[in-house]
This record gives C-alpha cells, structure tokens and sequence, in this order.
C-alpha cells in the first residue's frame, strides 16, 4: 500500500514510513521531534518519463524531487517535517537503510540489487515527518532483498568491466579512474550494470543513464 497514489503515479513506486524509534541507521539528533520517517524511491524510467519540467539549474532531480514531497505533505496538512535526503547539511546511510526497508541486497557493483528491479532504482527523498502512515513490514516487499548476486554464475558484470572493478569488495577507486580517462565507455553508462541479467526491463534508457553518470 503506497503511502501517496500521487507519488506512485508520478513515478516513486518505492514508499515506506517507519516510526522513527525503529530506525537502525543514525539519524539526526532533532528526529527525536519526528513520528515517523518516510522514505520514497523510484525503479525504472517512470519517474524519470513523468517529468513535464526542463532540467536547468543545480541539482535538478534533487530539487523537483523534494518539491513533489513537500507538495505531498501540502496536501495532507503535515507542516512539521525536515528533510535529510538529499541535504548538504545532514548525512544519512541509504544503503542500510534500504537493507532494513528489505528494498535490497548487496551487489558485485558497489550499489544494490534487488531481486526485481536488479540495480535499476534509487533513492530520491527521505524526510522526518509527524505523520500516522501504516508502517513498512519488509516482509511484505516480495523478496526484493534476495541477493541475486550470491545465485549467479556467470557474473557477466566482471567480464564487461574493463578494470575489474566489481567483486565481493567494489574497487571504487578504479572505476572512477576508468569513467573519466579520456575516450572511456564507461563515461556516461556502467558497462558491468548494462548487462547484469536481474531487471532488464527496468533498465534507465539513455536519457536518463547519460543524466546520472
């Protein structure tokens, strides 16, 4: 059950409110004034196709992102709220986070997988809220945070990247290296992700892969 239909039809198919007692993560001393925190994704390009705004300016996604939140918040009269993602101020880890959410399991490519979406969702906002929503029950994702990595056997992420970056520990350092050496393929798409096997038909189309990277 989607916190907001909005939100969903515009494209934040991931959505989850926990009580803020519950968190694992570290939050931010002032979420001890908050219920709850709401947590919104998207998988695909459908947020990504639903965007009747021109990109300009800094942290264009960032912004109409946040804006699409608020105006949620807006509408259902929550004046009491703070976001934490994204933010230049606070830091949060969204990576464990979304392993408690069950969202998804660790990868071969440094990021998450899940099991339906494969590598292709992200985060977009995260935001401290007074709200009374029905909180997330992981075991309710339909085994999004089954590790598909861990059942395959051909790994054809390692044959794709050209500095072998993906393994059981991500060598970061090299893939940035290799994305900006001058005449690299991998400067606006990942190679290794381009072929994993799990949510091909999720995959961000060029557009979009050409905005992130």
């Amino acid at each position: 059950m989607p916190i907001d239909p909005l939100l969903l039809q515009k494209g934040f198919t991931l959505q989850a409110a926990l009580k803020v007692s519950s968190v694992e993560i570290g939050l931010p001393e002032v979420a001890v004034d908050y219920n709850q925190l709401l947590v919104f994704g998207h998988a695909g390009s459908g947020f990504w196709k639903s965007l009747d705004e021109p990109l300009t300016g800094s942290d264009p996604l960032d912004c109409m992102s946040i804006k699409m939140v608020e105006d949620f918040l807006q509408r259902i009269g929550c004046a009491d709220y703070l976001v934490v993602y994204p933010s230049t101020d606070l830091q949060i880890d969204l990576r464990a986070l979304g392993k408690q959410l069950g969202w998804h399991a660790d990868s071969a490519l440094g990021m998450g997988i899940n099991a339906i979406h494969g590598t292709w969702f992200a985060y977009r906002v995260v935001v401290l809220a007074n709200t009374f929503y029905e909180t997330h029950d992981e075991t309710q994702t339909n085994n999004l945070a089954e590790a598909p990595c861990s059942k395959c056997i051909n790994r054809p992420c390692v044959e794709a990247c050209p500095v072998d970056a993906p393994g059981v520990t991500f060598d970061l350092q090299a893939c940035m290296d290799e994305r900006v050496r001058e005449g690299s393929a991998c400067a606006y798409q990942c190679l290794a992700r381009n072929v994993c096997p799990v949510g091909t038909e999720y995959r961000y189309d060029q557009d979009q892969m050409r905005y992130h990277y």
